[in-house]
């Protein structure tokens, strides 16, 4: 056999992907769909569909999907809700938002790592034929748009959007952090040595003194039903300690409330989501609320009990003794996500900004708009 001749046959070319769109997709319908490419992605929680399920049945938005496809199957699914963005008092823009409603009281739900769902390995790919098809599309299920926004994203799907031809700028950008457990546990060494001396020595004098109460511990909700008793007394920890600044607080939001309620309720039987309470003795420290997902710790809400004595340090010492929960059990990751408070940092190194990419196509409106605006910084130098 000529082995210089078998190197010349081509492989056969893959086939394109091709996108699709269905106005109000029924959930039920849509769950068995969701799930099955879920298995296929390696996607973040937020893409679960313990999240896009649960923001569905509570919220009932009116979306669009968004399907990809390669030949019968589906590699790519996204929702899109329509909504008229007003800039400026004047200019009406017809948008379309990524797995959020685009309504301020709705998307106080703080979606983040927003994408689409796209199968393992082909998630550039998804995010290309999607962004593509939507840059060349004038109307979506009957309206018209002009601009896509994605909040709660990476830099990576604006720069997609970039390439498939969309104007795309941030309009928001947070700092993350992390602790990669997988590398402490590698190192051999505990996680306390990874930290800085100083907020080492912050964490092992509040242990004392929480101690000095008695034993420092870190309970688990045993069941749903417990759960959404942590749920709740965490949200009472949360609202004093935002209503003393002088802020609203999460938990003033009834929409925020309820949506986190129902995802408790439907997603700990799955140990998708752990509620957790720190104690010294008989003395409640504080609360933490997490997702858990294919070896990924995400933090979402905490409630501590503050007091007059700062070197007590409920944050620092609640998210220590959670670390090592699951730097014991195996974990991977504790991501503490968006936000740039400093104990994330002190605990933590840095992880991806956490954006709101807004992706426009070519119009006169926006282009003159984006004049202005650059117009108005020059002047502001």
């Amino acid at each position: 056999m000529d082995m210089r001749a078998s190197t010349l046959i081509a492989a056969p070319p893959s086939p394109p992907l091709r996108v699709e769109l269905e106005a109000r997709p029924d959930p039920a319908l849509l769950e068995p769909e969701w799930t099955a490419l879920e298995e296929r992605a390696g996607a973040s929680f937020f893409l679960s569909w313990h999240w896009i399920g649960c923001w569905l049945r509570s919220q009932a938005p009116e979306v669009v999907l968004l399907r990809v496809r390669l030949g019968e199957r589906t590699v790519g699914l996204g929702l899109l809700c329509w909504r008229e963005e007003r800039r400026h008092g004047v200019l009406r823009v017809p948008t379309l938002h990524l797995n959020a409603t685009g309504d301020e009281l709705l998307d106080v739900l703080t979606i983040e790592y927003n994408d689409m769902l796209a199968e393992e390995g082909l998630r550039d790919q998804v995010r290309s034929a999607a962004l593509g098809w939507l840059r060349g599309a004038r109307r979506v299920a009957g309206r018209p748009f002009w601009a896509l926004q994605v909040r709660g994203t990476t830099e990576p799907v604006r720069v997609a959007g970039e390439a498939a031809g969309f104007r795309a700028r941030l309009h928001a950008k947070a700092p993350s952090a992390a602790v990669d457990l997988a590398a402490v546990r590698a190192s051999g060494r505990s996680y306390l040595q990874h930290v800085s001396g100083n907020t080492r020595s912050q964490i092992r004098r509040a242990a004392r003194l929480y101690e000095m109460r008695g034993k420092l511990r870190l309970e688990t909700a045993r069941d749903t039903a417990e759960a959404l008793a942590f749920l709740e007394a965490a949200g009472e920890l949360h609202q004093a300690r935002w209503q003393a600044r002088g802020r609203p607080g999460a938990y003033a939001s009834p929409t925020y409330v309820a949506f986190h309620r129902s995802l408790v309720a439907a997603a700990h039987p799955a140990g998708a989501v752990e509620l957790l309470r720190v104690r010294a003795g008989d003395e409640t420290v504080g609360y933490l609320y997490n997702f858990v997902w294919r070896g990924r710790v995400y933090f979402y809400l905490c409630g501590f009990r503050y007091e007059e004595d700062n070197r007590l340090k409920p944050g620092l010492v609640s998210h220590w003794l959670c670390i090592e929960r699951h730097l014991a059990g195996g974990a991977e990751l504790y991501d503490f996500m968006a936000g740039d408070n400093r104990y994330k940092t002190s605990l933590g190194t840095p992880g991806p900004d956490i954006v709101t990419a807004i992706m426009e196509k070519p119009h006169p409106a926006l282009r003159a708009e984006n004049l202005l605006r650059r117009l108005r910084a020059r002047l502001r130098r």
